[in-house]
């Protein structure tokens, strides 16, 4: 019988829970996990995004999203706008506390990508396109 630990759904689920971990020590100082963090980047990238636009760059389901945002809402990061051309639509937008704050969680997200790149030596393409095809072989 073939030792779970060696699965690679195993060794995928390990390694994200010790990112996760260094990465909520690391943003333990903001006030915000790792998944309110992929919203605050996902609004720096584009501001006005929609919460389903916010779900899919972030990978955050539509349930746990809507609770998240509320929370940066709350925490005064984020705000929730009616769209303008179409009432229905509700776009969220960062408040001038949230992009300072996005704006120091990029750069300790990049400064920890660099660490993980300095790790790989130079195959982050090689992990990149094995895990893109995971992903799709999933789909």
């Amino acid at each position: 019988m073939e030792d779970f630990t060696s699965f690679i759904c195993f060794n995928l689920k390990a390694t994200n829970k010790k990112v996760e971990r260094y990465l909520t020590s690391e943003y333990g100082e903001f006030g915000i996990n790792v998944a309110q963090s992929f919203i605050i980047l996902s609004l720096l990238l584009k501001d006005g995004s929609t919460l389903t636009e916010i779900g899919n760059r972030a990978q955050i389901e539509n349930s746990s999203l809507t609770t998240m945002v509320d929370k940066l809402e709350n925490m005064e990061l984020v705000e929730r706008r009616l769209d303008r051309e179409d009432r229905r639509v509700i776009r969220v937008f960062l408040t001038s506390k949230g992009r300072d704050l996005a704006e120091r969680v990029l750069d300790a997200g990049t400064k920890f990508n660099q660490l993980i790149k300095e790790a790989l030596n130079g195959e982050e393409v090689a992990l990149l396109k094995s895990l893109d095809i995971i992903t799709k072989s999933l789909e």
